[in-house]
Order: structure tokens, then sequence, then C-alpha cells
């Protein structure tokens, strides 16, 4: 019995040594691991939201009426988290700001820099630099448009079953006369079953 329990425990020691393993995953073929939220769904969410921006053609309207230049957009901090998880909704406005930026439909206004940028402006304002070669005040460009939106879930749970309904909502509002320039919704529902199996 000794022999045999040392022979289990050098396994176990040996299996704990082991390498860990890591493994790619396409991104494109990835899919929800279970009823939660997941990278799949930031994925499925901001290129559908992309899509119908350009579908939408508001920006091609304000190109027209101002000499080809494209709008100029600032994002919410987030999107509003009606959800009973935690989720990072920055990530969905960042990506699909990202992909608007890449696509030429929009500038972005970086909301996060504001604080940074205006400290900068103020000590370079001081004797510290040359005042042929320092930022100018008052050269910050507004936004025309401002993007926010909201996601929210529904979570049914039934023995080892979870459904969950998703609904994200953004729109796009004209700053000056808050009228929706643009809005649009994604939805989704899955379910996931536990296994029987506990340990």
């Amino acid at each position: 019995m000794f022999r045999l329990f040392a022979a289990l425990l050098c396994v176990l020691l040996l299996a704990g040594c082991a390498p860990e393993q890591t493994t790619e995953i396409d991104l494109d073929t990835d899919t929800a691991e279970d009823a939660d939220y997941s990278s799949a769904d930031l994925l499925l969410i901001s290129e559908e939201m992309v899509n119908s921006i350009k579908a939408n053609g508001f920006h091609q309207h304000y190109a027209a009426a101002h000499n080809g230049q494209r709008p100029v957009m600032i994002l919410a901090r987030a999107l509003e988290n009606n959800t009973d998880e935690h989720i990072d909704t920055r990530m969905i406005l960042d990506k699909v700001r990202t992909q608007l930026i890449k696509d030429g439909v929009a500038q972005f206004v970086d909301d996060q820099a504001f604080d940074q940028a205006l400290d900068q402006l103020n000590m370079q304002a001081t004797d510290l630099y040359d005042d042929s070669k320092a930022a100018q005040l008052g050269r910050f460009v507004g936004a025309h448009y401002i993007m926010r939106g909201s996601i929210g879930n529904i979570r049914k749970m039934e023995g080892r079953e979870t459904r969950n309904y998703f609904l994200i909502t953004m729109t796009i509002v004209d700053i000056e006369t808050l009228l929706i320039t643009w809005i649009d919704e994604v939805e989704y529902k899955r379910k996931s079953t536990k296994g029987s199996t506990r340990w």
C-alpha cells in the first residue's frame, strides 16, 4: 500500500509540474461558453452597430453640407449597464469608434485625454516653454455628435438551465439640437445547461 501511495503521489506531483497548455482561439469562430456576456458578444454587437451606422448615411449628408468634412463625435463614458453582470461596456464603444475611424466615417474627440491635454497646455503657457513652439490654447475641436447607449438583460433560471436575453441600444445624438441622428439595437438570447455531475 505504501508503494502504491508513493507512486500516486509522484504522479500527482509530476502532473502538477507539467507546463501549462495554451491554445490560440480564432475570434471569428469563437462562441460563447455559457449564457453570460462574452467576447463573442462584444464582436457581434460592435460589428452590427458599425454596419448600421454606415448604412444610415448621416455622415455622408454631413460631409456633403460641410465641404467633405467628416463629422466630429465624442463617446459617452460607457454604455449604461443595466445587466446583472459586471461588463466593461466602454470596450463596446471603443471598438465601434475604432472601426468608424478606420473606415473614414467620423472623427472623434478623445474624451479621456481632456484633463491631460488641459494640464499640458497650462504647463506650456508658463515660462518653461518657448512661446513660438508651445501648443496654443483655444484649438480644441468641439464635437457635433455624442454616441451613447445602454445594455440590459433578463435572466431566467430553472433547474440546471439558464436562459439569458440581452438588449443593447445605441444612439448618436446631435449635441446642438439633442435630436437623435441614429439609433439601433441588437438583441439575442441564449441558454446554457449545467452538467449533472458535481465534484
